[in-house]
């Protein structure tokens, strides 16, 4: 969710069970300078392994996105089987609540209230297995196209600057997380997916963190040494 204050562009979140029923317990943000200011060193930080470290970089894909596909495409697997099931239930309450209305157990406000709420989830779950049985599709499309993960990057070795197109070819979707410690200190975890392999982490090297200043006077420093996802 892209959105602007006095001319500060940021995101925020767009799974805040609040507003779209997701699962993030606060409605935290971004700002877009920062983030592009971390996606770029990161970027570079890929290029630069690869120029020095060419054969190893080559085998990350492979190596990482196996056991991440495997474990993603398990849970897609499951939350699969489960949404039949959920539908089926969701049709018997929305039975039940029209057969209670008309007896009179259920007053028509209510009933309105709960028939809207269940045709929500419903549809809401119809949306949910579509893009399971997308990102499954995309799963396999990742087997077989890994090589262009590397082509990207080398392209992007070519340019002095992320273009929209670039960042396109290069990057599936970026989880940004809730802040962390003070108001002015804090730590905030971003974690990028790359596309055709997914989440991708270099090994340890001895180059120091990288700082940088965005457009808006945000001081950023990036440590190269995430969590795994």
């Amino acid at each position: 969710m892209y959105s602007t204050l006095q001319e500060i562009y940021f995101f925020s979140c767009s799974n805040y069970k609040k507003d779209t029923r997701g699962n993030c317990e606060t409605r935290h943000y971004i700002r877009a300078d920062a983030i592009e200011q971390v996606v770029m060193l990161e970027l570079r930080r890929l290029a630069k392994y690869l120029e020095s470290h060419e054969e190893e970089f080559a085998k990350l894909p492979a190596e990482k996105t196996n056991a991440d596909m495997l474990a993603e495409q398990k849970n897609l697997e499951t939350e699969l089987n489960r949404a039949p099931a959920r539908n089926e239930m969701l049709t018997s309450l929305f039975a039940k609540t029209y057969e209670d209305n008309v007896s009179g157990k259920l007053s028509d406000e209510m009933y309105m209230e709960l028939s809207h709420k269940y045709e929500v989830e419903r549809l809401e779950l119809k949306t949910k297995i579509f893009e399971y049985k997308e990102r499954l599709a995309k799963i396999s499309e990742m087997e077989q196209n890994k090589d262009d993960f590397l082509k990207a990057v080398r392209k992007f070795m070519d340019m002095d600057s992320l273009t929209a197109p670039m960042l396109r070819e290069l990057i599936d979707h970026i989880d940004v997380y809730e802040k962390e410690g003070g108001k002015k200190n804090y730590t905030q975890r971003i974690v990028i997916y790359y596309r055709f392999v997914g989440y991708l982490e270099l090994p340890s090297t001895e180059d120091e963190n990288y700082k940088a200043n965005t457009r808006k006077g945000v001081d950023v420093e990036y440590i190269p040494t995430a969590k795994s996802a």
